[in-house]
């Protein structure tokens, strides 16, 4: 299994590689932001509740960029789209980092969220222009894994950053965590050199904005995007309850410091990059669907251990495995959207999955900290479960035809 991967890395165009370095700098500062970020604003004074204002303000932007960044890549091409997301989450970390009142902070939470998801929506569609079909699996599953090995590397070198500046320095907490907010935003910016680097030829398409609807409406594949789109709705509103807090939720149930929080997030990415490894070989045994609602329900199931129990070390391998699970079927799931839609509708179509995965954490983000203010954890987790239970069971009757499909067409 290894062996496939080193040979489709090396194989892989010198795009790819370049476009892979930039995802890893990109997701290391993204890993710093996750741990540090929520306890920033908790230091700050901030509560929950303007905790999930940032969370749906960053989600909101996603939502409104999402369709226009994949219409402009399907046009003008990949690399200028992902330079001015990798630049605008430089901006927005940068930004976090040096102001500490109300609206400056939702300002650059929107920056972020613009940026990470101008830079995320055009990754598949890159990977699939620059790959054989062959190869495609295994090099969306290597870069989701490269994605989760850096944003570990962040979620440590964050966390443990803030702690050793207010240990050994005798820092003030909110000074610490500024610090490695700003750090973070010029590694963003540095990953900016090696997509400079990066050769496209120029788009011959020029898909008009006016007409995104039409062109939706009138392609013969807007019944598969509507089906995934619903299934990634689904999926966003029980991540928006529960992702954006388990920060906050192993600093409040458990009391943990940054340093510590901050190595049980870089735990989970681990664990998510190796568990995405795994993936494409399972799918080849079970067949892409099934490997798909297999890995999303074993994660629900972890997900309602977390949320009901008191014990940390019981707490921290539901948490490793749920994260795992779900997430090593995300570019399995992408691999499947990708190989049935056209090149001129795989932008449009990723924007849209995204869009709606997004829309779901708008939405539910704010809702979720009033929830945990006024009930509890483990009731927002048990709400979540039921949305991720929806997904899987709808994802499973509406495309277990595509394997049958792919099964004859092989014969």
């Amino acid at each position: 299994m290894v062996k496939q991967y080193i040979n489709s890395l090396g194989q892989a165009s010198p795009n790819i590689k370049r476009m892979f370095l930039a995802l890893c700098l990109s997701a290391m500062a993204r890993g710093v932001h996750m741990v540090i970020f929520n306890l920033y604003l908790r230091d700050l004074g901030f509560t929950e509740a303007f905790v999930g204002q940032t969370v749906s303000l960053k989600a909101l932007a996603a939502v409104i960029v999402l369709i226009p960044a994949g219409i402009i890549s399907d046009n003008k091409g990949r690399k200028p789209v992902m330079s001015g997301g990798v630049l605008l989450v430089g901006v927005g970390l940068l930004g976090v980092a040096l102001v500490e009142t109300n609206f400056p902070i939702l300002f650059f939470s929107f920056t972020f969220g613009l940026g990470q998801a101008i830079f995320m929506v055009t990754n598949p569609p890159f990977i699939s222009e620059n790959a054989g079909p062959r190869e495609r699996m295994h090099l969306f599953s290597l870069s989701w894994s490269l994605m989760m090995f850096s944003t570990m590397l962040g979620n440590v070198g964050g966390g443990w950053l803030a702690d050793s500046l207010e240990i050994i320095l005798g820092m003030a907490p909110v000074w610490s965590k500024q610090v490695a907010l700003f750090l973070a935003g010029g590694i963003s910016i540095v990953a900016l050199f090696p997509l400079i680097r990066i050769k496209e030829k120029k788009k011959g398409s020029s898909q008009s904005w006016t007409g995104f609807a039409r062109r939706l409406k009138e392609t013969p594949e807007k019944k598969t995007i509507f089906k995934f789109v619903l299934a990634s709705l689904l999926l966003g509103l029980g991540a928006g309850l529960i992702v954006p807090y388990f920060n906050l939720y192993f600093a409040h149930v458990f009391g943990l410091t940054t340093g510590r929080i901050g190595t049980i997030m870089a735990g989970g990415q681990a664990a998510m990059a190796l568990a995405m490894l795994i993936g494409p070989p399972l799918a080849q045994k079970l067949g892409r669907v099934p490997a798909i609602c297999t890995l999303q329900g074993l994660s629900i199931v972890f997900l309602l251990i977390l949320g009901n129990t008191n014990l940390l070390i019981l707490a921290l391998i539901a948490f490793l495995f749920r994260g795992s699970m779900m997430n090593s079927a995300n570019p399995i799931t992408m691999n499947l959207m990708m190989d049935n839609v056209s090149d001129k509708m795989k932008g449009t179509a990723t924007s849209l999955h995204q869009l709606v995965f997004q829309l779901g954490w708008t939405i539910c983000g704010p809702i979720s900290g009033m929830l945990i203010a006024g009930f509890s954890y483990q009731f927002v987790f048990q709400v979540a479960a039921i949305f991720y239970i929806f997904s899987t069971i709808f994802f499973y009757f509406m495309f277990r035809g595509l394997e049958i499909q792919a099964a004859e067409q092989e014969r």
